[in-house]
């Protein structure tokens, strides 16, 4: 089976974090969310790919001290 690609512009998966200017929100498009079953709530890890691409994906059990690793949270509105 042939992975899908995705392209997206910078402006609209990150924004800036309220109050913190080191660091920036990412959000995941709905379509990518339910093309791959995550939902609020799930864990996800995140890597770099050698070409600066980020490589998503849902670990069968997280390691708490993986720092790579992150839950699905609901944006505040």
């Amino acid at each position: 089976m042939a992975l899908k690609k995705h392209v997206y512009n910078y402006e609209d998966i990150f924004q800036d974090a309220p109050g913190d200017n080191k660091n920036v929100n990412m959000v995941i498009p709905p379509e990518i969310l339910e093309s791959q079953g995550w939902k609020q709530g799930d864990t996800l890890k995140f890597d770099i790919g050698d070409k600066g691409t980020i490589i998503i994906t849902k670990p069968d059990e997280s390691k708490k001290d993986d720092q790579n690793v992150v839950v699905i949270t609901k944006q505040d509105e």
